[in-house]
């Protein structure tokens, strides 16, 4: 089975983790250490911001930014993980010619996860067309003689 992370984009992930803690790892398709880092995120909010800081943000008051700064430090810290992780994780090789596992849309002819079950380009259900082609190779042909053949 191959990394979920393969070919994903390191900056793409950093700046998705510094926006939301923990969305770059949910880009990444981690979803445990996505968890992790929200929780993370949480308890700073928690356990070291002053209500007062809260109350301030809340109601559009002046907050001294130091109050937040154990809140900025887990997103930075979010967003290095999320970077490394992408960064260092294999990415897929291309190989010989002709023997690389992409896999493109037979619609749109975009590269798409199979995964998925459907192109995220043209929204083409994957299965839709598994049971076209399975009805097709089930139909018997004609020979050009006349005569019916089956596969």
């Amino acid at each position: 089975m191959s990394d979920p992370t393969s070919g994903r984009r390191p900056v793409v992930a950093a700046l998705l983790a510094v926006a939301v803690t923990g969305l770059g790892h949910v880009y990444l398709r981690r979803w445990a250490r996505a968890l992790g880092w929200i929780t993370v995120g949480y308890a700073a909010v928690v356990l070291f911001v002053p209500e007062s800081a809260l109350t301030a943000l809340t109601g559009g008051g002046e907050v001294d930014p130091l109050a937040l700064a154990p809140v900025a430090a887990v997103g930075l810290l979010s967003a290095v993980d999320a970077y490394r992780i992408a960064l260092f994780t294999e990415r897929p090789s291309a190989g010989p010619a002709g023997t690389d596992d992409r896999v493109d849309c037979p619609a749109c002819g975009k590269p798409v996860d199979p995964e998925l079950g459907f192109c995220h380009w043209c929204t083409t259900d994957f299965t839709e067309l598994r049971v076209a082609e399975a009805d097709s190779d089930e139909m018997p042909t004609r020979d050009t003689d006349g005569g019916e053949r089956g596969d």
